[in-house]
């Protein structure tokens, strides 16, 4: 798992910072079910899941609006929205 820095702003945060912030799930895409996939058939086999993203405390409620979208998606809303 990656360590919490939020995909928008870049801000790095922590699990006991005042605000939080917090990782988001979204809807699968390819890559997402390939991750999966390969997950299942391999062992041992770890990375940060590519459907979930960190978002500081100033962008997890609109990340969490868009949950329904791609990751990809989402975080290109949020950022072409100017929420930096």
């Amino acid at each position: 798992m990656r360590p919490p820095i939020c995909a928008v702003c870049h801000a790095r945060f922590g699990p006991d910072d005042e605000g939080g912030g917090g990782l988001v799930s979204f809807a699968l895409d390819d890559a997402a079910r390939a991750f999966h996939a390969r997950k299942k058939a391999e062992p041992g086999f770890v990375g940060h899941p590519p459907e979930k993203e960190w978002f500081c405390a100033t962008h997890v409620a609109a990340a969490r609006q868009l949950s329904h979208l791609t990751r990809s998606d989402a975080v290109g809303q949020l950022k072409a929205a100017g929420s930096t």
